[in-house]
């Protein structure tokens, strides 16, 4: 267990940079397991695609609807924002997994191979370990095929000493205070490759910029002595798991 000073340091950045992500992958590849992490503990997903330059956005979200019904029954899948980068145009989605190996099930070589084959390009893969969720909407964030939400991924290296067991308390301890944000739906406190920090869901770009402001900046950079890193992503559709069996225990969501 963390001690008072380190718990305190933890929950500080929670308010401010705690929320920060972890574990990013070389660009273009899939992320080999990671065995300091149960294989129990809830996975993170971030997918990107390059969009075909003839492609308009809206027929891309249009077959992104098409694909909800198969999603919303995908082994292991318990939430996916379907998704666009915003400075690259990058399409794909953000999920939630029960655990790493329905995450890397679905992520096989095979889903490599056919999205190579259907889209032209390479796809990217990247896996961050969630030991810590929650999901603000009471009764749980609802499908939405028309949203307005946007994502944050947001990361920062680890400080030197700090262990995986201690950021997880940390995040633990940093729950109620996310749990009063303005206009967040969900957060995922994240871990692994020698970053910390979380991937959270807004209701709209404007309460995540109100969040990231210059304050917020500002305390990250004297907390951390590094600048928190940013990837904001347009998530036209949400879509929670239709199947019971990929509920996740350890997701903290609000009474309804």
């Amino acid at each position: 267990m963390p001690t008072s000073t380190q718990t305190f340091h933890i929950a500080a950045v929670g308010a401010a940079s705690a929320a920060l992500l972890a574990a990013t992958a070389p660009a273009g590849a899939q992320t080999a397991p990671d065995t300091s992490a149960s294989s129990a503990t809830p996975v993170v997903a971030i997918v990107r695609v390059p969009k075909p330059w003839y492609a308009p956005r809206a027929v891309v979200v249009g077959k992104m609807r098409d694909t909800m019904p198969e999603y919303a029954q995908l082994p292991g899948l318990a939430f996916k924002a379907f998704s666009f980068e915003r400075e690259s145009a990058d399409y794909g989605g953000v999920y939630y997994w029960r655990d790493r190996a329905s995450a890397q099930a679905w992520f096989n070589q095979a889903w490599v191979d056919r999205v190579r084959k259907e889209r032209g390009s390479e796809p990217q893969v990247r896996f961050f370990d969630a030991p810590v969720s929650i999901d603000n909407v009471p009764g749980g964030t609802p499908a939405n095929a028309d949203s307005r939400s946007v994502v944050t991924l947001v990361e920062i290296p680890v400080p030197a000493g700090m262990t995986r067991e201690r950021l997880t308390a940390g995040f633990t301890a940093a729950v109620p205070t996310y749990q009063k944000v303005p206009g967040l739906l969900r957060k995922h406190f994240t871990t692994g490759n020698g970053s910390f920090g979380g991937l959270y869901v807004w209701k709209d770009e404007a309460h995540a910029k109100a969040w990231f402001n210059t304050a917020w900046h500002d305390r990250v950079r004297q907390t951390y002595g590094h600048d928190g890193k940013i990837e904001w992503f347009d998530t036209p559709i949400l879509l929670p798991t239709q199947s019971a069996g990929n509920q996740v225990s350890a997701l903290i969501v609000a009474a309804p």
